[in-house]
């Protein structure tokens, strides 16, 4: 189930968002319709009913993503987009696409993948990989390093916070994509007697407002973005 091409920016998903299911979603084969539908539907409406699920998928996923950046301007095109179902109720969403922070540089490419959920209309935290090139490695102890250090231990104390926490940085890569920079790294994180595990970090830096617009960490031995990132690069 292919979704339109869909160019939406923060202000246009809250409409879209809000927009009603009229025909609930797109049943799987052999399964009965969640409405009544008309014994003879024309042509049209089919397709109005089609748009309007493609719309309310494309809104969620969408406004999930934006949640991910620490700024109010995040405009955000998905290109090919692919819906499988899941469940009766939750349906695979994985895709690719652009953004542009706050109307200025570069389209910068990205990866995702989510779940849909066809009762509540919301997508999960989508799995999201940056692309944009190819990564040079960052000095241990550089300011760019430091100030990673800083986000990602930070983020662990917010969500551990009735368990002692240690974040240990590993290898770190930087990628110049217009005003921002592209961090990919991976270290371990402690959590003293409970043990540790190893974690992935993405991150995106402004040069230009010199701040953090996102910094996000995945838990594990790695995501299954971790074996994409060259292939992204290249969008």
């Amino acid at each position: 189930m292919p979704l339109r091409s869909t160019l939406l920016s923060v202000g246009t998903f809250s409409a879209l968002a809000a927009t009603s299911l009229v025909a609930g979603h797109r049943p799987m084969a052999n399964a009965a319709p969640l409405v009544a539908q008309p014994t003879a539907p024309a042509p049209t409406a089919r397709v109005q009913t089609r748009e309007q699920v493609d719309d309310a998928i494309a809104a969620a996923v969408i406004g999930s993503i934006t949640r991910q950046f620490d700024t109010s301007d995040v405009l955000v095109q998905l290109g090919k987009v692919d819906v499988r179902p899941a469940s009766i109720q939750d349906r695979q969403v994985t895709g690719d696409g652009r953004l542009r922070i706050d109307g200025q540089g570069e389209w910068i490419p990205f990866r995702f993948a989510a779940m849909y959920d066809t009762a509540s209309t919301e997508v999960t935290y989508p799995q999201l990989e940056l692309g944009g090139g190819d990564g040079k490695a960052v000095a241990a102890g550089s300011s760019l390093a430091t100030s990673l250090d800083a986000q990602v231990t930070k983020a662990l104390k917010t969500e551990f916070q009735s368990q002692p926490v240690k974040w240990t940085a590993g290898a770190v890569k930087a990628t110049d994509v217009g005003r921002f920079v592209r961090v990919d790294g991976a270290g371990l994180v402690d959590f003293g007697a409970d043990g540790s595990t190893p974690a992935q970090v993405q991150g995106l830096y402004d040069n230009t407002s010199h701040r953090w617009v996102r910094v996000h960490y995945e838990l594990g031995p790695g995501s299954e973005w971790s074996a994409t990132t060259t292939g992204i690069a290249s969008l």
